[in-house]
């Protein structure tokens, strides 16, 4: 059994102290990559936030001329059957004259 007099405790090294202006110069430093990493991450949402933004508007305009295309499409094919109605009826009154 050990006891307080049998000299062990001398044999357990002194926790080292460290100095307050050593902390606070490795907190600092801490402080500076925080920093630094956060900035850098800021750099890189907002340099994929501007690619999302570009490929988004891509597909928007993409999109805008698939669906204008098919408007006109469908507007030419309409006055096309309109026009065949109209020569049908005119054919249909000359015949009757």
């Amino acid at each position: 059994m050990l006891t307080p007099s049998s000299g062990n405790e001398e044999n357990i090294p002194p926790r080292p102290q460290v100095p307050a202006q050593q902390l606070q110069a490795q907190i600092t430093a801490l402080q500076q990559q925080v920093q630094t990493q956060a900035a850098q991450h800021q750099q890189q949402v907002q340099t994929q936030a501007a690619q999302h933004q570009q490929q988004l508007q891509a597909l928007a305009t993409q999109h805008q001329q698939q669906l204008q295309a098919a408007v006109t499409q469908y507007q030419q094919q309409h006055i096309s059957d309109i026009n065949d109605i109209v020569r049908i009826v005119i054919d249909h009154l000359i015949d009757q004259i």
